[in-house]
């Protein structure tokens, strides 16, 4: 479920496949960001440092100093010069006004950057902005070498509001911790929305033939907002290379995080029109559900070379989800691995293009903890296949809260399929009562792990076995593993690990001769 155009209205990846029909960049395969991972706020930064305090300030004034300060942040970011290095020091305060970067830093030691003062509380709120045509807060249009830090930003509530809106093409944007919330098209997180009705908290969007390259969005909280059918986080159109991790996205009315494709609203060319080269690690993403669609916590849609690791997904529509919305075309090379995810409303996972032209080729879905979702009852899986080829499984727990745990849906199919080191458990705890619907592959389905494994010549070394978690108890379990799981030491023989690959702990992903099942790798 995506928005409509925005343009209109605002100025590694797997070492494990052998092929794909689209090959990357070397820094598409493999991303490496040189970029500032903390969430310690930035003091006298590099280049000239300019001073805001909107109560004592005066737009007149040089800026600075703390003596001298500008009263608002734009009078600040009007004062740099293109290519060189500056540094906004906002002191504690709201301010009601939109921003506009300018002009870009000199390089990424040398950036432009808007920050809050030794960690002031600096609230930028559009409560009495927001009746003109301006629907950003925050607008990066074609720049490089920027940063926002530490800033809060919300109450932008109007038709097509964006908290944030990264735009055109450029290299080096930085949004480190920020707080984003009360953006929407409407304050109501219960309005039903026509796709007329869209908005984002955060928003990249790569317009031309050249990218929007080497982002980061790390330590950000993003929250309580109304998207309708936009996303809270997303990327989209020609963005490469990009870094999201630890961020926490919760109560949206949408899909949390979103990498897509192949929009031609972006008026990217064809051949890179589609977000890629990024990895997505340790987010924390709860509470986004859509009320008319299912909404992923986290959602790769035509994105392609893409790690989904580390990251808890929980209580939202479905916790993660692969696909292609849009027909004739492919994504491919998409890990997701080390992930917790649990009671989300339907599927853990929903993997494969729903179009009848395109697929999801090429990926691995390995090492994850998949339990009791489906929370809203009724027939699911716990796993559901759509249009998928040379897709990879192995050593994932798949703890269902009914007996159903794979379903390889109807009207999709699922070629080249190989399934191995899988640890199942049903509410039953029978393997002769689990089910893995495979009316996707042959119209039928098999009733018994035993059934399963001779009739398809999957999961030859599949376990059926409680998991061993310290804590099974929702709405918080603790799905770690206990010393004495039935699934420590027991994955794919002589896994190695992917370049940058860790555990759910952002620990080693193999500590002993043998990987465990599941995302929490241990010492045991």
């Amino acid at each position: 479920m995506k928005k409509l155009s925005l343009i209109m209205i605002s100025m590694a990846i797997m070492s494990s496949c052998s092929k794909t029909a689209l090959q990357p960049t070397a820094s598409e395969a493999n991303p490496t960001l040189s970029v500032g991972k903390s969430s310690k706020a930035l003091t006298n930064g590099p280049g000239t440092n300019y001073f805001v305090n909107g109560a004592t300030g005066s737009d007149t004034n040089t800026g600075l100093s703390t003596s001298v300060p500008l009263k608002t942040i734009q009078a600040a970011l009007n004062k740099t010069t293109e290519g060189a290095a500056a540094t906004i020091n906002v002191l504690a305060g709201t301010y009601s006004e939109r921003i506009s970067f300018p002009h870009s830093g000199a390089s990424s030691a040398a950036p432009i950057a808007v920050t809050n003062y030794s960690g002031a509380a600096v609230y930028l709120d559009g409560t009495s902005t927001n009746s003109g045509s301006n629907t950003n807060m925050v607008t990066i249009a074609s720049k490089s070498h920027v940063r926002l830090n530490g800033i809060t930003i919300q109450n932008d509530i109007m038709s097509f509001a964006n908290g944030i809106a990264v735009t055109g093409s450029g290299t080096d944007v930085q949004i480190n911790a920020c707080s984003i919330h009360n953006v929407g098209w409407t304050t109501s997180m219960t309005a039903v929305p026509t796709s007329s009705n869209n908005a984002h908290a955060l928003f990249v969007e790569g317009t031309s033939s050249t990218a929007y390259s080497n982002v980061y969005i790390g330590y950000n909280t993003i929250y309580s907002c109304a998207t309708g059918y936009s996303e809270a986080l997303s990327l989209t159109g020609n963005v490469k290379d990009f870094l999201i991790e630890h961020n926490v996205v919760h109560d949206i009315t949408n899909i949390g995080i979103d990498m897509s494709g192949h929009y031609s609203y972006t008026t990217a060319p064809d051949s890179v029109n589609f977000a890629r080269g990024g990895n997505v690690n340790y987010n924390t993403v709860y509470n986004c559900v859509s009320p008319v669609a299912t909404s992923g916590g986290i959602y790769v849609d035509g994105g392609s070379y893409i790690n989904i690791q580390g990251n808890t997904c929980y209580a939202n529509g479905a916790g993660i989800t692969v696909g292609c919305e849009n027909n004739n075309y492919t994504a491919t090379q998409i890990n997701v691995r080390d992930n917790f995810i649990y009671n989300n409303v339907t599927a853990g996972i929903i993997y494969g293009s729903n179009q009848a032209n395109s697929k999801v080729t090429y990926s691995t879905l390995s090492g994850n903890t998949f339990y009791n979702n489906f929370s809203q009852g009724g027939y699911g899986g716990e796993v559901e296949y759509q249009n998928t080829d040379h897709l990879n499984v192995f050593d994932n727990i798949i703890q269902s809260r009914s007996n159903v745990v794979v379903i390889a849906l109807s009207g999709y199919t699922s070629t080249n399929l190989t399934m191995n080191y899988d640890d199942y458990y049903t509410s039953s705890g029978s393997s002769g009562t689990i089910t893995f619907d495979w009316g996707g592959i042959n119209s039928g389905g098999y009733y018994s792990f035993a059934n399963f494994q001779s009739g398809t010549g999957l999961e030859a070394n599949g376990l059926y076995n409680i998991p061993g978690f310290i804590t099974a108890s929702l709405p918080t379990p603790n799905l770690h593993l206990t010393s004495t799981s039935a699934c420590l030491n027991r994955g794919l023989p002589g896994y190695t690990a992917a370049s940058g690959e860790l555990d759910i702990d952002s620990q080693a992903r193999v500590q002993n001769s043998r990987v465990d099942i599941g995302a929490d790798e241990t010492a045991y």
